[in-house]
């Protein structure tokens, strides 16, 4: 495993501090100028996911979530600064950015004192009409948060979501909450894959993971990867995603239904609303133990791995 990168951690401060220093990378003309503190942090994109993380989940309100896509059009537009910064802040999130690897991310992800398991999300700066990336079980599908969190990091990838609450869990009244943001139709990550979607034909990337001894075929037990288009009819962006991954992966990777038929994603609500809006970029991978050991695990793989998933076209 790689040494993690320093990185430098960037937070607002006041636009009449002596000194301020402005940075002006990837800005549009005419957006506002972010000011960035002097302070120098070994934070990194993974960090601050791990510290965003939540015991419990929150349900939003419809009001609030269709003020999450609003600001989330934004972030995507290439938007920035104090005035994005503030809004986001009434929904109770914090807007950062930050640098790994000499490239630059925005950040956002819930304020300390408001963690309802909405998520946390990062774009590349600038804003790319690049693939996006989501774990949803980030904290349940092993590995998976860690996988898209470094392929996301090296890659050409626009955004990423990843879970920040576990997917299902009792409360104090010892009833079920669902907080399994790949079943749940009214979440920010809906609202995130809304704002996506405004990019034509942008991919969308899900990363899951399965447990092999569960599958129902033998096919299912033995196979390292399962793509589908969370339909019963496979698209261009899931075929070209099984071809890619075939050549990388010494374990079967099938496509679903053509060569399997389990773990179709057919119920995922991201792939319905994404083909609602006549977006066909949709893929669903899911991941056997043993390849996400490996793509935690080797660099090498991982950097094949996302230029496969970066090189689906709807």
């Amino acid at each position: 495993m790689k040494k993690q990168d320093h990185a430098v951690h960037m937070q607002s401060w006041p636009m009449s501090a002596k000194r301020g220093w402005r940075w002006r990378g990837w800005l549009t003309a005419g957006l506002a100028v972010w000011p960035l503190t002097q302070a120098m942090s070994a934070e990194t994109l993974e960090s601050q996911w791990r510290d965003s993380q939540s015991r419990e989940y929150q349900q939003p309100a419809a009001e609030e979530l269709a003020q999450a896509e609003a600001l989330f059009r934004r972030v995507f537009a290439g938007e920035s600064g104090a005035t994005l910064a503030t809004d986001w802040a009434a929904l109770g999130f914090r807007l950062d950015s930050i640098i790994a690897r000499g490239r630059t991310f925005i950040t956002l992800y819930e304020q300390p004192e408001q963690r309802r398991g909405r998520g946390f999300y990062a774009f590349a700066a600038p804003a790319a009409a690049t693939p996006v990336l989501q774990a949803p079980h980030a904290l349940s599908d092993q590995h998976t948060g860690v996988i898209a969190m470094r392929l996301f990091q090296a890659g050409p990838f626009a955004a990423g979501a990843w879970s920040t609450a576990p997917r299902r869990y009792e409360d104090d009244e010892d009833e079920t909450v669902n907080a399994d943001m790949a079943r749940r139709p009214d979440s920010y990550f809906i609202a995130f894959s809304h704002a996506a979607a405004a990019q034509p034909g942008r991919v969308v990337v899900q990363l899951h993971g399965f447990a092999a001894e569960k599958r129902k075929t033998e096919a299912g037990r033995t196979a390292g990867a399962i793509v589908s288009a969370g339909q019963r009819q496979p698209t261009l962006a899931a075929e070209q995603t099984v071809q890619c991954l075939s050549g990388i992966f010494t374990e079967p990777v099938l496509l679903y239904p053509n060569q399997i038929n389990e773990l179709g994603a057919l119920i995922n609500p991201v792939g319905k609303t994404l083909r609602a809006l006549g977006n066909a970029g949709f893929v669903h991978i899911e991941l056997a133990l043993p390849v996400r050991e490996q793509l935690r695990n080797d660099a090498e793989l991982r950097g094949r791995f996302g230029t496969c998933l970066a090189g689906a076209r709807s």
